[in-house]
């Protein structure tokens, strides 16, 4: 593994993507946001917005239709696409069955459609039967694919799924980026000590991933050996949420046409200075995971991502 190499501003200056000033939202990409179970809708509203303050043109939430109304009203930038849920025999006399949930592949293939990138598992809940069947189709496929939550659970009881992420290299896709924090972490590599960098990063070239390990320092590690850290802690950010603010980030950098390592070192930067303007406004102990993408704006003006435009006319 290579050494370390600190994000520092510079870094994330040197990183700003071009916007082109005669874009329009499908330039600037779309992004499908497979997310939210029932008690956990915050997670995709929290993902979602995130996402569409990164910049991206279009997001669609992929959720429940029984979360899709109220997410619309939080969120009516996004678009929404309902899942159908489980039907489920009240009866007592059969077991619970679920009817509906068994999504056709073809439908799957028809979401994914014209989509950019992939962002699945913010509140998902691991159990639910169309999100065991559609993840091997979208690891398979997705353009860019960021896995979180949920669907590290899953990675986590059926291992056989890391063969088709690192297929995805076989075919001419990009890594997989997968965003554990130290508990999900140890699920999915049980023999690790946490604080353990070099295993880590070889665990991330084996697996051939980019794995982002969330702690009060940030790494991120690349399936080609190279390790990056945010070494700025802020406890503010240690409250549920956080993350699925920066999966969207992250997957809407992706969408956007970001590198998936470039858009892993700039979500990472980029949510923790979000957090400090934060904290020096709210204080770390009030400060709220949905106060974070007011901040991008400051923060992609810090970083002169405001002067990244470009003028075809």
């Amino acid at each position: 593994m290579e050494p370390m190499v600190t994000i520092t501003r510079e870094r994330l200056t040197a990183l700003c993507p071009l916007r082109k000033e005669d874009g329009h939202k499908g330039t600037f990409g779309r992004l499908l946001l497979y997310a939210g179970s029932e008690g956990m809708a915050g997670a995709a509203y929290m993902a979602a917005s995130s996402a569409l303050r990164s910049g991206v043109g279009l997001v669609y939430m992929l959720v429940p239709e029984s979360l899709s109304s109220p997410l619309l009203t939080m969120c009516p930038e996004a678009l929404s696409i309902t899942v159908p849920e489980e039907e489920q025999d009240h009866t007592g006399l059969q077991p619970l069955v679920a009817v509906r949930n068994k999504v056709d592949p073809e439908w799957i293939a028809r979401m994914l459609e014209g989509k950019d990138a992939v962002l699945l598992g913010p509140g998902i809940d691991p159990d639910r039967l169309d999100v065991r069947m559609n993840l091997p189709f979208l690891i398979r496929t997705a353009p860019r694919l960021v896995l979180d939550a949920g669907a590290l659970t899953i990675l986590s009881q059926e291992p056989s799924l890391w063969e088709e992420i690192r297929g995805r290299k076989d075919r001419g896709l990009g890594p997989a980026v997968i965003t554990p924090h130290i508990g999900e972490f140890k699920r999915l590599f049980p023999e690790w000590e946490t604080g353990d960098t070099a295993s880590a990063g070889a665990w991330a070239q084996q697996k051939e991933t980019i794995l982002v390990l969330k702690s009060h320092h940030t790494d991120i590690f690349t399936p080609d050996g190279k390790w990056y850290s945010n070494q700025e802690s802020n406890s503010g950010l240690a409250k549920g949420g956080s993350g699925d603010v920066l999966a969207g980030l992250l997957a809407g950098f992706l969408a956007q046409g970001m590198r998936e390592e470039d858009a892993a070192v700039c979500a990472v930067g980029i949510h923790s200075l979000a957090g400090r303007l934060c904290a020096a406004e709210h204080g770390k102990r009030a400060m709220l995971p949905t106060m974070l993408w007011d901040y991008y704006g400051k923060c992609f003006a810090i970083l002169k991502w405001e002067e990244g435009m470009e003028n075809d006319g």
